[in-house]
């Protein structure tokens, strides 16, 4: 199996998960950079050019035919949308599956005004959502509101960009900064009161399993979480992932309002919670892999009860400076391969 974006959290959450699966005898990883701690926790890994350049493909495929890879989960965020659009040249090329939603979907989920619209269009619930250059919408969106906006990028991850206001003129300035390339929404719940649920589907698009998270946010990650037993909640994302129609896994942030559950980002993919859901006796990874390569009937795990809180972990690499580890190309055995040390 080959893992992308394995220096980042999703990409190593996967790695966790696939340990713990059983399923997984060789598992190659790639980054587009050289100094990815994922690299280091994989049989192989290799650097890759970015997904979306011109290079990427042939390389990718290379890597893919010399490993011998029959599975493709893909990781990370900004690549998800490329991945899917060479989705098919891939498995073409090298015969592999590459576990990633239509690119149709990727690219409606990636860029927030879009998604905004469709939800609006498909009664799904979503803050009022407004252009950040719309300068008579943010006025008016400001003033309808209970006195916070939240202006963030229409593209963009891990809350990079995001800020809430709290005055007209401040949603305004704020606005202004991002241009057609922001948007407005309205605060929705409290911050106490928000969740993450994963949902995967089958190919038709009928969810298969579900979980619900309580979370605290720690840099736009999930740093505590424990499962919620909501039927009502359980009901509502599985709802969603059949409205959205997405084939695989997918994840939906939402924060808790008088008015009921209030989405406000979808992510048709593994997410940051991956690596740590297992521990609760959900591991999507493995379910993915069994229904969609094995061919098995999945169903709802039985869940453990408890709380997760995260915490940092190193990966030392001895004998080697800054400069080296930035420019390796592949770690084979655990030993990086740097160009100028003749590796």
């Amino acid at each position: 199996m080959l893992v992308t974006g394995v220096g980042g959290n999703v990409g190593q959450g996967i790695l966790k998960a696939l340990a713990v699966s059983g399923l997984a005898s060789w598992v190659v990883g790639v980054d587009l950079l050289g100094a990815a701690a994922g690299l280091y926790r994989v049989d192989r890994g290799y650097r890759v050019p970015a997904a979306s350049a011109p290079e990427f493909l042939d390389a990718f495929c290379a890597i893919m035919v010399d490993e011998r890879i029959d599975v493709v989960l893909v990781a990370a965020d900004a690549e998800t949308v490329h991945l899917a659009r060479l989705r098919r040249s891939i498995e073409e090329r090298t015969g592999a599956q590459v576990l990633v939603a239509d690119a149709e979907l990727v690219e409606l989920c990636h860029d927030k005004w879009l998604t905004s619209r469709w939800s609006a269009t498909a009664n799904f619930p979503h803050p009022a959502t407004v252009l950040a250059d719309d300068v008579e919408g943010v006025r008016r969106l400001f003033a309808e509101s209970d006195g916070r906006l939240v202006i963030k990028p229409r593209r963009g991850y891990g809350s990079r960009g995001v800020v809430t206001v709290c005055s007209e003129a401040e949603a305004l300035a704020a606005a202004a900064a991002l241009g057609g390339d922001g948007i407005a929404q309205h605060y929705v719940g409290a911050e106490d009161g928000e969740y993450t649920g994963a949902v995967l589907c089958d190919r038709s698009g009928v969810p298969l399993v579900a979980l619900v998270m309580w979370r605290e946010l720690n840099s736009g990650t999930s740093y505590r979480t424990y499962p919620v037993a909501d039927p009502a909640l359980d009901a509502a994302v599985r709802r969603w992932g059949a409205s959205l129609g997405a084939a695989g896994p997918v994840n939906f942030q939402f924060r808790l309002t008088t008015d009921g559950p209030v989405c406000f980002e979808i992510n048709p993919r593994f997410s940051g919670t991956t690596g740590l859901r297992h521990l609760f006796g959900f591991n999507d990874v493995a379910l993915a892999l069994r229904h969609f390569i094995l061919g098995e009937v999945v169903e709802q795990p039985a869940m453990r009860r408890g709380v997760v809180m995260r915490y940092w972990d190193e990966i030392f690499v001895p004998d080697v400076s800054w400069e080296d580890i930035s420019q390796v190309q592949s770690v084979i055995d655990g030993i990086p391969a740097i160009p100028r040390l003749g590796g």
